[in-house]
């Protein structure tokens, strides 16, 4: 018997034609791992010098794979049969074809690659692996220019899968995808023909009738009411076996039947921002020096004063020099307006990244403004000093300084006055104490975080930074209810700018006078 590929296999082989590097988003049980390993296995008996190797994620999927291939080869007729130089618990190698010819090849199913050069490479439940780094230095770089990788997975939640799926799906949609880049192929559950149940529904829900509009416009399918009895008979068997888990029901469904690519991902995370609405964002290029310059100089009405332009030039300069520190600007300062600026401090060493966002205070034209950001490793006193520059380039913002390292923010008070600080009494002694810059607590966490997805949601906030945005989309609940970065992920750049959003509720201090000290940037 013949290997005959079901009807979404066989799309999925024309959609893919010309493409060496594939990942595949989809549903549970659409045979892509039988569909590969069953080509891959017709590649290795037939082609001398071929190497293909198919990695699982556990030990259990590993010998489940083994056992399609074993199976397909053992049912070969003998008179086909390759003569077979190793035959073990997860590899055949043969050493020569029927005909005579010298073969050298092998098929295996392993946890990891073994160090061998590939022509195919296929992983299994990408997202499920836990060593990506392994993947990306090991496995993959085990393929030469030329072969195949393939990588397909159900979603899992924000971790480096989705990243890298994501980041090929921009360029695929944008026509930018290069040879070397990856084809993302996605499925969705109504795709398939064999979800289906006979019988007739009675009443249809709001969200049922959300998944009919969404097939219909995505994939040109009129959802029946067998597909959506089916959606319930699984949605009822996973309720039985959710006891102890952090999803419900829904949640459970879409991350194994999704009905759209991002959906895939979401689900089991607890997404805090809409990820179909980000992924309509885009991003804002910085403003580029010739840009800047006429901004500044284009004479609107006819008529400059000496000081207006001196004023002009000295703002250009400060662009110019802050650019070259890593500052994007993307709104310049204007004398009419007020501005507040978050700051998320770092050592300036390791992973951790320090970020200053830089907002308009109040709306302009119905919005509020992400004008500049800096985002890198920068030195505890250096972000001080480019926070105080930056702020006295913005008609003196407000600061507000996180301060879970007091350092920065030690240093910011001596070299600039308005900033954030709390005044609190002791309700025993009345005693006043000075709290410098803005602590996140569980008291003020909730509130900031809550306040910019208002303001998101209502389409108040005019967000220009890829760096926010990308932040945004790994900002997940996890299981014990926190919102914060998915694993592996950061969201420094993000609470900068929830920072800079309460500044805008606060009243600047009366400031002290500081004597001038010389910048170290």
């Amino acid at each position: 018997m013949t290997f005959r590929p079901n009807p979404i296999q066989k799309r999925h082989r024309l959609a893919t034609l010309g493409h060496n590097y594939i990942h595949i988003v989809k549903p549970r049980q659409l045979g892509f791992t039988t569909d590969y390993a069953i080509d891959m296995l017709d590649d290795a008996l037939w082609t001398p010098g071929m190497g293909c190797a198919i990695i699982a994620h556990d030990r259990e999927t590993l010998n489940r794979i083994f056992n399609i291939i074993r199976l397909a080869y053992e049912h070969i007729p003998d008179s086909l049969k390759p003569k077979t130089d190793t035959e073990t618990t997860n590899v055949f190698r043969f050493k020569q074809r029927l005909d005579g010819v010298m073969l050298d090849s092998e098929i295996y199913v392993a946890l990891k690659l073994r160090g061998t050069t590939v022509q195919r490479l296929h992983i299994s439940e990408s997202a499920y692996n836990k060593d990506r780094g392994e993947l990306k230095r090991g496995a993959k770089q085990a393929v030469p220019i030329g072969g195949k990788i393939v990588e397909e997975s159900t979603g899992n939640g924000m971790e480096d899968w989705y990243e890298e799926v994501m980041e090929a799906y921009e360029k695929q949609k944008s026509g930018l995808s290069g040879p070397m880049d990856y084809y993302v192929a996605f499925y969705a559950w109504v795709e398939n023909p064999e979800y289906w149940l006979l019988g007739v529904l009675l009443d249809i829900t709001d969200k049922e009738r959300k998944i009919k509009e969404i097939a219909k416009q995505l994939y040109n399918i009129n959802v029946s009411d067998g597909q959506l009895l089916w959606r319930r008979w699984k949605m009822s068997e996973m309720r039985s076996q959710l006891d102890g888990e952090n999803l419900n029901t829904e949640q459970q469904f879409m991350q194994e039947y999704p009905l759209t690519l991002l959906e895939a991902f979401q689900a089991s995370t607890g997404s805090v921002f809409d990820l179909e609405q980000l992924n309509q964002m885009l991003e804002s290029k910085p403003i580029g020096g010739v840009v800047a310059y006429q901004m500044l100089h284009d004479n609107i009405d006819g008529f400059k004063s000496a000081q207006e332009v001196h004023d002009d030039n000295e703002v250009y300069a400060k662009y110019v020099a802050y650019s070259k520190l890593g500052v994007r600007f993307w709104h310049l300062p204007d004398k009419g307006i007020k501005y507040v600026i978050g700051v998320d401090p770092s050592d300036g060493t390791g992973g951790d990244s320090g970020s200053i966002d830089i907002w308009t205070r109040d709306t302009v034209e119905g919005k509020l403004l992400q004008c500049a950001q800096f985002f890198g490793q920068l030195r505890p006193d250096l972000l001080a000093e480019l926070t105080k520059l930056l702020a006295e380039m913005y008609n003196n913002a407000f600061v507000g300084v996180e301060n879970n390292m007091l350092s920065t923010v030690l240093f910011l008070k001596d070299i600039y006055p308005n900033y954030y600080m709390e005044v609190k009494l002791d309700s025993k002694t009345q005693k006043r104490s000075m709290q410098l810059g803005w602590r996140t607590s569980l008291k003020t966490r909730d509130p900031m975080i809550d306040e910019f997805k208002r303001l998101y949601e209502e389409d108040d906030l005019e967000i220009n930074s890829a760096i926010t945005i990308k932040q945004m989309k790994t900002f997940v609940k996890k299981e014990n209810g926190k919102r914060e970065h998915a694993t592996g992920k950061s969201d420094d750049a993000l609470f900068s700018a929830f920072i800079a959003l309460q500044m805008r509720r606060h009243e600047p201090k009366q400031g002290r006078t500081f004597s001038e000290k010389a910048s170290a940037l």
